[in-house]
């Protein structure tokens, strides 16, 4: 069974952990359509999606020319915008409430009472929906204009890389990724004020995510070591079955590892969490 490190255990209950939600998350969630088992799309399927819609029938040999970030952008290119994919990913989006409250994931996020403070460069509504229906008072940030609401006494979702409701702020391709790497938004700043004393927790990340990579190569430009913390990481991620490349190259990231199955991923996940809170 994962086993939550005592130094997270301790920031959490001082209301010191930020938990930033990626992929792995919505994923992780479930439903049914006409008798098909439907679940969140994962980045890879997204860019197969996006290659499709330029014609590409294998995309894997659009990968052998460049990266997938290179992938949107071409596809950006050629369809003179995203619109196209931001409409199927909409559409494959779509689950009922309840399949959202029976996530083991989103059950725990929801019941995090020392936690009013949620990231997610995920660019679907599970993370909201789910705070929401657990009871929770949720206000959604994705632009400077959300952050100027009364934000008092509501758990805030900060979609680090927009959402639905504003496509055009929607971070897809290599130069959008390239300009949020600037760190001159107004979201940038915001996360810069709140990770000030506090730790991030990753969920539903790959090694090789690029969002984990970009962050905290900025973010350690500007912070050292976490005062008032045992280990002084200024992260923690829940990853699968981490081996030493992966664990030391984290590291050197100054982000601790926390080892989960990688056969039961949602449960080690959630597990986590409930254990973080006990």
């Amino acid at each position: 069974m994962t086993q939550c490190p005592e130094d997270l255990r301790r920031l959490y209950r001082e209301g010191r952990v930020i938990p930033f939600v990626g992929a792995g998350a919505s994923m992780a969630v479930t439903w049914e359509v006409a008798g098909e088992q439907r679940r969140g799309p994962s980045w890879a399927q997204l860019v197969d999606q996006a290659a499709m819609q330029v014609g590409a029938q294998e995309p894997a040999l659009l990968r052998m020319r460049g990266s997938d970030l290179q992938i949107l952008e071409y596809v950006k290119a050629k369809k003179d915008g995203m619109q196209p994919l931001i409409n199927w990913l909409h559409k494959s989006m779509d689950p009922p409430e309840s399949a959202l409250t029976s996530s083991q994931i989103h059950q725990a996020l929801s019941k995090l009472e020392h936690c009013n403070l949620f990231y997610t460069t995920n660019y679907d509504d599970f993370l909201e929906r789910s705070l929401r229906a657990f009871g929770n008072d949720v206000v959604t940030v994705s632009s400077e204009h959300e952050l100027s609401q009364s934000l008092h006494e509501k758990t805030q979702v900060v979609k680090f890389h927009g959402d639905f409701n504003r496509p055009d702020a929607m971070v897809l391709t290599e130069s959008d990724y390239g300009r949020r790497m600037r760190f001159e938004d107004a979201l940038d700043y915001k996360l810069r004020s709140d990770v000030l004393g506090k730790v991030l927790l990753f969920i539903g990340y790959s090694f090789n995510d690029a969002n984990v990579a970009y962050l905290f190569r900025r973010l350690n430009d500007v912070f050292g070591k976490l005062p008032q913390s045992f280990v002084g990481k200024r992260a923690y991620i829940a990853y699968a079955n981490p081996s030493d490349f992966e664990r030391r190259l984290f590291h050197a990231r100054n982000i601790e590892v926390i080892s989960i199955d990688g056969t039961a991923r949602e449960t080690d996940i959630a597990n986590l969490l409930r254990e973080m809170t006990g």
